[in-house]
């Protein structure tokens, strides 16, 4: 019987068809045919559709997929179900691999003993032209989706793994539910959280997620990504992603997230952001704060059971 390969790339796109011939065009050379791609259009506008569709042209080994409902997690769960690796490593579409990320990805696979279950590479900025992330803190560099550490290490251990470049073994994803569609990006709304969750869950179940710096990607940061009320928005909806992440798990609150620890943050991070007016952490602490809050308020604990049934029922008949 003949196996299938071992690694599959999925690259999920809304919208940013310019951006994503950019990622293809530097991978696709890397690879030839020892993967499958498959890229997922997440009911991107005709025009960009129409671009996605001359890109299979130029590149035939890609596999194009399309849901006409937007959404990163319906889309990457598209993408598990037409996936065939024993991996399947997702790219954000915005991102650009180093010339040796095939080649250095492989490495990590291969040494990745059974119990590992995820691995998250590498991610560089790749600033505007004429700006740079100098006067950014390192708390709002967290979300911009970076993992700059040069050193490896297990997400236990507070090394960060991040959806713009992220290993995870199919059978295992499979097992767990696939991605929550209760997270990720949809359309142009910051909600994100979905590899965060499959993460949690991973671990929950026992076995390893890391980081390895070797495989790198370059993560193009947009100007919009550098001013204030972006950041704000992004980490208000953090909060509420973290929310629902731990009211889906049927298991007690962080101690960060209980009703009461909550409460009392709230009053203190206000007076702290106006104190400390320059001083942006103490904002982009209180909107995280805020988002737990309206999370607490909207999110019911669902469970995974219900979830692994909605993925399942998401599956494309044969």
């Amino acid at each position: 019987m003949n196996k299938g390969p071992l690694i599959s790339i999925v690259i999920c796109c809304h919208n940013r068809g310019t951006d994503v011939s950019e990622c293809v065009g530097v991978l696709i050379p890397q690879i030839g045919g020892a993967a499958e791609v498959i890229l997922v259009d997440s009911a991107s506008d005709p025009n960009v559709q129409a671009k996605l569709a001359k890109l299979t042209i130029l590149y035939p080994s890609v596999q194009l997929k399309r849901v006409n409902k937007p959404g990163l997690a319906l889309a990457r769960n598209c993408g598990v179900h037409s996936a065939a690796g024993e991996w399947v490593v997702f790219l954000d579409d915005d991102v650009v691999p180093f010339p040796d990320w095939w080649e250095k990805l492989l490495a990590a696979v291969a040494s990745a003993p059974p119990g590992q279950a995820v691995i998250g590479g590498g991610i560089h900025p790749r600033w505007p032209d004429g700006m740079s992330g100098e006067r950014l803190s390192e708390r709002w560099k967290m979300f911009l989706s970076l993992a700059e550490s040069d050193k490896p290490g297990s997400v236990t251990e507070g090394y960060a793994v991040n959806g713009a470049n992220y290993a995870i073994r199919r059978g295992v994803l499979l097992d767990i539910g696939g991605f929550s569609e209760r997270f990720g990006r949809i359309g142009a709304s910051l909600v994100s959280g979905d590899e965060s969750e499959v993460t949690q869950r991973v671990l929950d179940a026992g076995l390893h997620a890391g980081f390895d710096p070797a495989f790198k990607v370059y993560h193009k940061i947009s100007p919009e990504r550098l001013k204030l009320s972006w950041i704000l928005r992004r980490t208000f909806w953090e909060g509420v992603g973290d929310m629902r992440i731990f009211r889906g798990r049927d298991q007690p609150l962080p101690s960060h997230l209980r009703p009461l620890k909550l409460i009392a943050s709230l009053p203190v991070l206000l007076i702290l952001s106006i104190v400390q007016f320059h001083n942006h952490d103490w904002k982009i602490r209180l909107a995280m704060c805020l988002g737990a809050c309206v999370g607490r308020l909207t999110t019911t604990g669902t469970g995974a059971s219900a979830n692994r049934q909605r993925f399942a029922d998401s599956r494309p008949s044969q």
